[in-house]
């Protein structure tokens, strides 16, 4: 279900497209990195450690890094990056405390450089197949000092089989029910300058 996520999810790039131009050149962080999805598809110039707790999900690609760790306990030295970013890693999702991992963040990579969480934003076609709220929480950002850049996206299928799969796998019947060829979706970005450790 992952693979097929990430294939139908921002066909387009442009969340991509937002992070290439919001990172630096440079070794980058990509915290929660799932299967590599991202890290994979951001400009090769760049050097990005993909960090990953789970061993599962982590894809031997020769073009990537990987450090097995979780978000609250970097195994990093202080300011070894020039930037950071996490793309819908459960850590920075609503529903848990991120600030241990904002804490680390601030403290691996250089005073100055970009931290950027990419999350749900909701008030979406996708979202609205939720009994819950999916989206991420932007009062909680803000009083943290992240600034929002909104990015409208979709998701976009081959086939209806494969949009009923995927939206049935996260949303049950009515998912199933109410799946078409492409789906709203609007992602939030959520970022501001690393404050140093």
């Amino acid at each position: 279900m992952f693979a097929l996520e990430r294939e139908a999810m921002d066909r387009d790039g442009l969340v991509i497209d937002a992070l290439d131009r919001l990172l630096p050149a440079g070794r980058v962080l990509d915290v929660g990195a799932g299967d590599g999805f991202t890290a994979a598809r951001l400009d090769a110039a760049r050097d990005v450690v993909c960090l990953e707790p789970d061993d599962r999900m982590i894809a031997r690609r020769d073009e990537l890094r990987w450090v097995r760790g979780d978000a609250a306990h970097l195994p990093f030295a202080a300011a070894s990056f020039s930037g950071a970013y996490a793309t819908w890693a459960y850590f920075f999702s609503r529903g848990w405390d991120p600030t241990p991992g904002i804490v680390e963040l601030d403290r691996v990579v250089a005073a100055g450089g970009p931290l950027a969480i990419v999350d749900n934003l909701g008030g979406d076609a996708f979202s609205a197949l939720a009994d819950d709220d999916i989206s991420a929480d932007p009062a909680f950002w803000a009083s943290q000092g992240f600034g929002l850049q909104p990015v409208d996206t979709s998701f976009r299928f081959d086939d209806i089989d494969r949009a009923r799969r995927l939206l049935g796998f996260f949303f049950g019947d009515r998912g199933r029910q109410a799946a078409t060829m492409e789906v709203g979706f609007r992602v939030g970005i959520f970022s501001r300058a690393s404050r140093g450790a």
